[in-house]
């Protein structure tokens, strides 16, 4: 064994995003940030000079297998991780960001497992080409076609994606041909960053196939084998919630998942002492403790400290670390953001506005949870900035790389680098709408992209001219979605054009022929003209004052109004068989110019409608995931750039300072917008609430105004109370089982009830009790023939209104006992 472990060589390639262990249990890896430059080769500190210690911290990488020597601080739970493998097969590992769960995954449980022997290992990340089933591929492939060249595998992993995704090869066959391959070896397959399969895979659909490919591969606990393959996943904390959404993964997560805390003293003292040691190198005095104490003991401070003796390390002048040096650079809090300040601050004013632009697409806007780091490719950035991507590369502060389709990318070193330097939280901070948008247009174009461009699936109404005037403020940010947006302007332009002229073939025909009438009746009463008298001169007179009213309202663009008064006149003058020349010409002109324009147009489609209390305000969700807000003469006034997907319901506060519209849809969230003294809603949401596990179908606010229902597809209603702040509690106060999807929720006037009605066709209704909460169980179940969809309370809470399935509404009263009815009445 010794003599295997003497072969241990993990030479990482410069750009590899997935790692395979080959012959002799060396790790190749294929694209993964595992910097070469920042490896330590072996050295003996007594013979080599101080200025060739190499450093023996990582900055902002993590450990990999190389490195394991300097590894410390996380024995305990690399021991639980090994202990886990002889059980299972399926390993989460949940952490905060940057508490280490790569390292102790590759630097810990690897090296262990590799010095036991009969293990092979193969490592990637489910985003890193935006295609999961090919990160996959690309790293299994090498371990049952080893004596193929570079070409040969990626032309074998594109294949066994495509296998993949549509379930032609099941994942378990490929593990057999690597068992063959390998006999007497077990496969541990490393998902590392596994949350990037909610931020950068876009397509739910994908996301599902490819958990469900995953799973399926899983062999379960009561015939695990010994020759089992491991699955061993790295994710961000704040992601769970994202996988106990789908109810295949959220079972499999039940009881499995292993959490990585933070360190205490004791093992950040050996993070920061052992590593030096090993290399013949101390700390001043108290500067130990010192480093401990800035450190604090949040979990996400590990890649600040390591970054920080990193610095420590490289500005060192001897054998000795010390005060001084540890204070120039920023100490621990302050190091990671005075070198980005000072590589930034050597730019000039021309760079500084192309970084600013950089950076800002290599954050992922969070939903509910942090910003997240993503891929940009170089078609993102354009040609011209791609020299300072590759500055920014030698500053430390990016990491650059190529896809499966040879495209150079770059992405932010680490996410500590979004939390921690000021600079790029204000760029967000000012950019977050942009940049949600944005995210959302980048969907919609991979859409595009993956239906062969079919202009069905251009954008569209109002999602199309948020495009258009995005396109004219910002070209500069939306180079690679330019084509996309102006094919879509192209074909909107031709839809527009086509649509006019068959409108205008209709109206003149409709109103040719209305015209026409009027007109033939008014030529036709011309010859009884000598039968004037004073009645009927009474009646002509009306008729011409309607017709001049019908001009003026049609000037005014009331235009329907105008259509009925100038009937009414030709009504007069059919009777009178007469006619008059300017009557006549108001006629025409109303008649042959005439086009009802007195509704919205909302060239999305609408979902959900609400007026606001004043009754000056409309709101309208919209597919395309925005709310539009419009006054009463049919004028929008504000777009809010809502959701990533469609928005389902609106709803406004029942309270006139401070109101709060609320509006929610597909994406499972409840944004809370907030109206300003100038009367105009903010564009930012005021809260975000997170906690449905699927789309939210109704919001509505109670009618006292401290709670906010919801109801899921998840099969939930959830109660959101107001706190003492005047703001809704981030986690429901009261969760209601409904269970069922589609839902709708009501409450009475008196607040005490909550109607709640779904798919299952029944309305159940929850009754408030003595403490202010809701019964847990409902109160009564009603049950229409038809089954029940929107439900409403009459303003006295006497009776309840449902819509049904067969197009009937159904009426239930309340009797005597102040229960309701269990028939219709």
């Amino acid at each position: 064994m010794a003599e295997e472990n003497s072969n241990y060589n993990s030479r990482f390639e410069n750009e590899v995003k997935s790692a395979v262990v080959g012959k002799g249990n060396i790790i190749h890896n294929y694209f993964y940030l595992y910097r070469e430059e920042a490896r330590v080769e072996p050295v003996d500190p007594a013979i080599a000079t101080d200025e060739y210690l190499p450093c023996p911290y990582r900055g902002l990488f993590h450990f990999g297998p190389n490195d394991a020597e300097f590894f410390f601080g996380r024995e305990i739970f690399i021991e639980e991780l090994y202990s886990a493998t002889k059980t299972k097969n399926f390993i989460p590992v949940l952490g905060a960001s940057g508490s280490g769960k790569s390292s102790v995954v590759l630097a810990g449980l690897v090296p262990k497992l590799q010095k036991a022997g009969h293990w092979q290992f193969t490592h990637f990340r489910p985003g890193s080409d935006q295609d999961p089933f090919y990160s996959l591929a690309e790293a299994l492939v090498p371990l049952y076609s080893e004596d193929t060249d570079s070409t040969d595998k990626m032309t074998q992993a594109s294949k066994l994606a495509r296998d993949l995704k549509d379930g032609t090869t099941p994942l378990f066959r490929i593990f057999s041909s690597i068992q063959r391959k390998h006999p007497n070896h077990r496969l541990l397959l490393i998902a590392d960053q596994f949350e990037e399969i909610y931020t950068l895979c876009n397509n739910q659909e994908i996301r599902r196939q490819f958990l469900d490919c995953l799973l399926a591969s899983l062999e379960t606990p009561a015939s695990l084998s010994s020759s089992a393959t491991v699955l061993v996943t790295t994710m961000r904390a704040d992601f769970l919630g994202n996988a106990l959404s789908y109810r295949p993964f959220a079972d499999v997560l039940q009881n499995a998942d292993v959490k990585l805390g933070p360190m205490n003293r004791e093992e950040l003292t050996q993070v920061i002492e052992k590593p030096a040691q090993k290399l013949g190198v101390t700390f001043a005095d108290g500067l130990v403790e010192r480093i401990l104490n800035d450190v604090k003991d949040q979990p996400g401070n590990l890649p600040l400290l390591e970054f920080a003796l990193t610095e420590l390390w490289n500005k060192r002048t001897g054998k000795q670390l010390t005060h001084k040096i540890y204070e120039e650079i920023g100490q621990v809090e302050g190091a990671l953001a005075r070198h980005a300040d000072e590589k930034y601050g050597n730019l000039t004013d021309d760079e500084k506005e192309k970084v600013r632009r950089i950076f800002i697409q290599l954050v992922r806007p969070g939903e509910g949870a942090e910003d997240t780091r993503r891929i940009a490719v170089k078609a993102e950035l354009g040609e011209q900035s791609w020299s300072l991507v590759k500055q920014l590369a030698d500053a430390r502060l990016v990491v650059t790389s190529r896809n499966l389709s040879s495209q150079e990318t770059v992405e932010v070193v680490h996410e500590a680098l979004i939390r921690n330097w000021g600079e790029l939280r204000e760029w967000m901070n000012t950019n977050r709408v942009f940049r949600a948008w944005q995210e959302r247009l980048r969907s919609a174009k991979g859409q595009w992209e993956a239906t062969n461009k079919d202009s069905g699936s251009l954008l569209r109404g109002a999602a199309l001219a948020v495009a258009e005037e995005q396109l004219n403020k910002r070209p500069e940010d939306l180079i690679d979605e330019k084509e996309f947006i102006e094919q879509s302007i192209k074909e909107g332009n031709h839809l527009k054009q086509v649509e006019a002229a068959r409108r205008k073939r209709g109206i003149r025909t409709a109103w040719g022929i209305a015209a026409g009438s009027v007109v033939a009746v008014v030529i036709s009463s011309a010859l009884g003209f000598t039968a004037w008298n004073q009645k009927k001169q009474s009646e002509l007179n009306l008729a011409k004052s309607l017709g001049t009213s019908s001009l003026s309202q049609f000037n005014g663009h009331q235009e329907l109004e105008a259509f009925v008064t100038a009937i009414k006149a030709g009504k007069i003058f059919q009777q009178q068989n007469t006619s008059n020349p300017e009557v006549m010409t108001v006629l025409q002109e109303s008649l042959y110019d005439l086009g009802e324009r007195n509704r919205l147009i909302n060239e999305d489609d609408v979902k959900s409608v609400a007026f606001s209390l004043d009754g000056e305000i409309l709101a309208s969700a919209c597919q395309g995931g925005t709310v539009k807000l419009w006054n009463l003469q049919g004028t929008e006034l504000q777009t809010l750039l809502a959701h990533q997907s469609t928005v389902r319901t609106v709803a406004f506060s029942p309270n006139r300072d401070n109101q709060i519209l609320a509006s929610a849809g597909d994406d499972a969230t409840i944004k809370l917008w907030k109206r300003n003294s100038t009367g105009q809603f903010e564009t930012q949401p005021n809260q975000t609430l997170n906690g449905h596990k699927a789309g939210v179908n109704s919001v509505v606010f109670s009618r006292d105004n401290q709670i906010l229902a919801s109801a899921g597809n998840d099969g939930t209603v959830k109660l959101w109370k107001r706190n003492s702040t005047g703001q809704f509690g981030t986690q429901p106060d009261q969760i209601l089982r409904h269970q069922a999807t589609e839902g709708m929720v009501a409450f009475s006037s008196d607040n005490q009830i909550l109607a709640s009605t779904g798919d299952h066709g029944t309305i159940k209704l929850w009754k408030r009790n003595s403490t202010g909460q809701f019964e847990t169980q409902p109160d009564q179940i009603l049950r229409p023939q038809a089954g029940g969809g929107s439900v409403a309370f009459s303003p006295d809470s006497k009776t309840i209104a449902t819509a049904n399935a067969d197009t009937s509404i159904t009426l239930w009263k309340r009797n005597n006992t102040g229960q309701f009815n269990t028939q219709p009445d």
